[in-house]
């Protein structure tokens, strides 16, 4: 499921997120504060009133690959890591800033 096809349905139906979209509402998520991953899951947790809380094994490898791609830069707390989003992934984001704000929308929603 990409950006275009996203849509109530598929998301009531299947209770979860492309990776596309996952990383999308991610780079969201910390476009409004750094985050570590376990903050990330809370928050689309809390945000869709616990309809939706994504596991572990998408959110993990959602902001490792965001961070190779250089949409996210991690620093490291201890053991955990903490996320910030780029310059460039700022821009993507703006780019589809649409389909972030239709994805955490109806996250509230189904909440």
């Amino acid at each position: 499921m990409g950006h275009g096809d996203f849509g109530w349905h598929h998301f009531r139906a299947g209770r979860k997120l492309g990776a596309e979209d996952l990383q999308l509402v991610i780079l969201a998520l910390l476009a409004e504060k750094p985050a570590h991953g376990y903050e990330i899951i809370k928050a689309l947790s809390d945000r869709s009133g616990g309809y939706y809380h994504p596991s572990p094994g998408m959110v993990y490898p959602a902001l490792t690959y965001l961070e190779e791609i250089g949409y996210a830069s991690v620093e490291a707390e201890g053991t955990r890591k903490r996320y910030t989003l780029t310059e460039a992934g700022r821009a993507h984001l703006d780019e589809n800033r649409s389909v972030a704000e239709t994805i955490l929308a109806q996250l509230k929603w189904v909440g």
